[in-house]
């Protein structure tokens, strides 16, 4: 018998993906989790649950074709009269749902008290969103006049989590959010400490009760957690994913199930590079927002020649001119929906090859890039190449050329040291966030030829999503579900620790 999960706040499914493909051992046969219903209120987002929902309909290397006509976009659909029937299960797993709204609650509740009545445990996951939490959306809400965050509906969304943990009583419950949440203030008082009570006593006294977890073994032992906020944070890198992505990650298990029985995590000092992930894709260059390019050869000569001449680091300078003859030979294209290039395998990291990888795609999909301003893309041409040389991005005013410098007031103020981060090829990445769909800058590309920021593939593999899953809607929209999204690689090591718990 699978245990049922409920993803709410579920944005593309990383959370879920990562439970739904958590197997036990290599050699077992079914998958523990299961799905019951996902929520998202976006409705792009929404789209890609849905098609996902389906792709999961079927055991592995028994998708149809038709999913693979689909996102190489030479079908309509995804499913034909043959595979209605899953079309429509999938439709009935993955909803556009809003929580707060009368009428989504109450399919969402429906749905939930067939999972509750149940004689078995089911989980709770997902992520109430996190920008009133985080330190960049903390500072922006501060600049913003008469701003209240006790007036900010996002700073309670976690509420909605906290009912559904209190009425329905499940197993054990996954809460995400940012790291900022240990730090945020409403009225003066930390958030983090009130929600860290609501859920274990969701109901106040006379209801359920739950035992807060740490993923990963405190240095002083399980009873220190409590006195340590910091033991909730889950460091990505650390788990075998390619980005420094730290979360609180909040583990509830149902008091009566916590027997102390289950395990923890064991991270690793191994560190997954940039490179040895997207390395292997086909290359790309952006696209010019401000300029009419018929060969792209030559402008791109151009930008690299220019941008060599404008720093006086010697070893910068060369790499820039030596890069601005060998680049005027073809054009890499700006990519789409899908191309049919193959991808290499041999370089991928052994932990990640298989998941990563499905040889029926043919190609590869998502790898789309944002189109730039020809002086960014100078800027990208001299920050890739620094990084190159010395292993780190160039920081601000401090070691950008004159000439490059950006038109902004506050440029040589010192505040914007990371304004154009490279993510360094020997390194993880910095956290993908959903700001990829305003500009590129603090995702620029390694490879100085190609003159760009990540793809959505790039940052979805990043991310540790599979090459077989699509995103739905516009391309920055894209973006958006890929930066706001769990890491499927570590919520499957999540799902693991959660079937600790639970396991027959």
């Amino acid at each position: 018998m699978q245990i049922p999960v409920v993803d709410i706040f579920a944005g593309p499914g990383g959370l879920g993906e990562g439970f739904s493909a958590f197997l036990p051992k290599p050699s077992s046969r079914q998958f523990p989790f299961r799905i019951a219903i996902s929520a998202e209120m976006e409705k792009n987002a929404a789209k890609t649950l849905r098609l996902r929902a389906f792709f999961r309909q079927f055991p592995p290397r028994e998708v149809p074709n038709s999913y693979y006509e689909y996102v190489a976009g030479r079908a309509n659909q995804p499913w034909t009269e043959k595979t209605k029937a899953q079309w429509d299960a999938a439709g009935s797993e993955a909803r556009q749902l809003k929580l707060g709204v009368a009428e989504d609650d109450a399919i969402l509740d429906k749905r939930i008290k067939e999972v509750a009545k149940a004689d078995q445990p089911w989980v709770l996951i997902g992520g109430p969103p996190c920008q009133a939490y985080s330190l960049v959306g903390r500072a922006r809400n501060r600049g913003i006049v008469g701003y209240r965050p006790e007036d900010d509906e996002r700073y309670v969304l976690y509420k909605h989590y906290l009912k559904l943990v209190s009425k329905y009583r499940p197993a054990a419950f996954i809460m995400e959010n940012v790291k900022g949440l240990l730090s945020a203030k409403v009225n003066g008082t930390y958030v983090f400490p009130e929600i860290v009570e609501g859920l274990e006593q969701p109901a106040g006294r006379n209801g359920p009760r739950y035992r807060l977890v740490p993923l990963v073994m405190p240095k002083n032992g399980l009873d220190a957690a409590h006195l340590d906020p910091s033991s909730y944070v889950l460091r990505a890198e650390t788990l075998g994913v390619p980005q420094a992505r730290h979360r609180v990650i909040l583990l509830g298990i149902l008091n009566e199930l916590f027997l102390g029985q289950g395990k923890f995590l064991a991270p690793s000092d191994h560190r997954v590079s940039v490179s040895s992930v997207i390395g292997q894709l086909p290359k790309r260059r952006s696209g010019v927002t401000d300029r009419h390019v018929e060969s792209w050869p030559d402008f791109a000569g151009e930008v690299l020649e220019r941008a060599g001449r404008a720093t006086k680091d010697p070893e910068v300078s060369d790499k820039l001119e030596r890069l601005s003859k060998s680049v005027r030979r073809r054009d890499p294209g700006l990519g789409g929906r899908w191309a049919p290039e193959p991808v290499a395998e041999d370089s991928v990291p052994e932990h990640l090859r298989s998941w990563l990888i499905d040889s029926r795609l043919e190609g590869i999909l998502n790898h789309e890039v944002r189109e730039h301003m020809v002086s960014d893309l100078r800027r990208y041409a001299f920050a890739s190449a620094f990084a190159d040389v010395h292993l780190r991005s160039p920081r601000g005013s401090e070691e950008f050329p004159r000439a490059l410098y950006p038109e902004h007031k506050n440029w040589e103020s010192g505040k914007f040291i990371d304004r154009f981060k490279v993510q360094v090829r020997h390194n993880p990445s910095s956290t993908v966030t959903s700001h990829l769909s305003k500009d590129g800058h603090y995702f620029i590309h390694y490879d100085p030829s190609q003159l760009r920021s990540l793809s959505v593939r790039e940052a979805a593999r990043l991310q540790t999503f599979p090459d077989n899953y699509f995103f739905e809607g516009p391309r920055g929209a894209q973006f958006k579900q890929v930066g706001n999204a769990v890491p499927p690689w570590m919520a499957q090591q999540i799902a693991g620790v959660v079937y600790s718990y639970l396991k027959p």
